[in-house]
Parts: C-alpha cells; sequence; structure tokens
C-alpha cells in the first residue's frame, strides 16, 4: 500500500500541471491516515481526482486502501455528476470494494448531491442501494456530511451513515458516526485532519461499538485550499458502509 501511495502522490502533481483551467483535471487530492483504535493504530489512504467533462459536468474518480484486521481492503469509486451552479452539484455514483485475500465484494451505486447551505458551511449526502457477495446480501444505505468554516483557514465535520440489512445470512443495522477539525490554510496545498470515528452494529448480529481515532495529512493540486473553498473545489465523500462488518468479522 505504501508504495501505491508513493507512486500515486508522484504522478498526480504531474497530472495537475498538464492540465489546464478549463476541460481536464479539475482538482487531485491524496490523503494519507493514520487510524488508532483500541488494539493498535493502522494506516490508510485515499486519491481523488475530479476531472471537468464540460463546463457543467464533472467525473470524480477516487482508490482508497485501509490496512484492517480482516487484510487488506480495497475500494474504488467513480461519481458522474452536474454542477448547474457554483454553490451545488449532484449526480450518481458506483463504489466497489474488495477485500484481499478472500472472497469479499461489496457493490453500491445510488444518487448523491452537495450544496453550499450557507458561506462556508457545505452539506452533501446519499443514498444507495448495494448488493454484497458471497452471502449474497442485499442492502440500502444512506449517509450525510456537514462542513462548516469557523475561519478561513479552520473548519470543523461532522459525518452519519445508516446501512440496513436484513438477509437470513445476516440481520444487522450499521451505524457510522465521525466528527473532527481540519486546518487548511487558504491558497496552501495540504490540509490537517484530526477526527474521532465511531461504529456500532445492531439487531440480530449486533456487535459492540467501536471507537477510534484519525490522523491524517491531505495535499491538493489544482484548488485554491481554505476552509470556505467553493462546492466546485471540493469531493464528494466515499463512504463505506460495509466497513462495520468487515472489521467484525461479519463478513
Amino acid at each position: 500500500m505504501r508504495r501505491a501511495l508513493a507512486l500515486a502522490a508522484l504522478l498526480l502533481p504531474a497530472a495537475a500541471l498538464a492540465s489546464d483551467s478549463g476541460i481536464g483535471l479539475n482538482f487531485a487530492e491524496a490523503t494519507a491516515f493514520a487510524v488508532h483504535d483500541d488494539i493498535e493504530t493502522r494506516a490508510a489512504g485515499t486519491l481523488t481526482g475530479d476531472f471537468r467533462i464540460t463546463g457543467s459536468h464533472g467525473l470524480q474518480l477516487d482508490l482508497a486502501l485501509t490496512d484492517g484486521a480482516s487484510g487488506l481492503v480495497g475500494q474504488i469509486d467513480a461519481h458522474l455528476y452536474m454542477a448547474p451552479q457554483a454553490d451545488r452539484k449532484y449526480g450518481l455514483f458506483l463504489s466497489l470494494v474488495d477485500v484481499d485475500g478472500r472472497e469479499a465484494t461489496v457493490a453500491m451505486a445510488g444518487v448523491e448531491g452537495m450544496v453550499e447551505l450557507a458561506p462556508g458551511t457545505v452539506f452533501s449526502g446519499r443514498a444507495a442501494l448495494g448488493y454484497a457477495r458471497p452471502q449474497a446480501l442485499d442492502f440500502i444505505a444512506v449517509s450525510g456530511r456537514l462542513d462548516h468554516a469557523v475561519t478561513d483557514s479552520l473548519s470543523v465535520f461532522a459525518e452519519f451513515g445508516l446501512a440496513e440489512i436484513d438477509e437470513e445470512a445476516l440481520r444487522a443495522v450499521t451505524r457510522q458516526g465521525r466528527a473532527g477539525i481540519v486546518w487548511e490554510p487558504a491558497g496552501r496545498p495540504f490540509a490537517l485532519t484530526l477526527a474521532v470515528a465511531r461504529d456500532s452494529i445492531g439487531g440480530r448480529d449486533a456487535r459492540p461499538a467501536e471507537t477510534r481515532a484519525e490522523l491524517g495529512l491531505s495535499f491538493r493540486f489544482g484548488a485554491t485550499g481554505g476552509a470556505r473553498r467553493p462546492v466546485l473545489e471540493r469531493p464528494f465523500p466515499s463512504p463505506q458502509p460495509f466497513a462495520p462488518l468487515i472489521a467484525a468479522g461479519l463478513f
């Protein structure tokens, strides 16, 4: 995972420099996380590229790798969106997750949107239908995130996520919460995130809740940065509602 992230970190700046401000690469972002739970500290990383297809349409692509207790978890997401105004965008997304070393695949598709509710306050949300194998599990999921700029360089955020699986093999409701602060100086390419997350599983196959701390360092290319950056310079979140089930060994 470290080699893949290092290679991507070298390639993304080159892609950003090769693009212009019109059609093509809009911005790119690379983030490395240290995640600490009650047992140990693990690594995670994400790469995002946002491309303008037309003046009002875009495509966002994401790659995420997480060093989980049950093995390396990889996730690929594609977001096709429309941005009719500078303060909002919405569209469709596809997501695919795979656990290394065993047969465990999760696929999702749905709708999502992002809107600036007030200057410096942005809400994003999504709703999805999904399928997981090998147990042939159908599920529904919703999630949302609220960001609020406290200053030009400091923002706070809160996220939530819910998913329901009601099958004979697995009956559970996953609940995910995450909140934190982001320091992102305006006009600079980097950001520092400090967050606390808590996942729980309810229902017939309930498991104890898990709390973890996260420290993330991000580098952006092609975006102005800052806590008040516009919607068109913000990526759609790519949550994974099956993450608590994978971590608990239920899937």
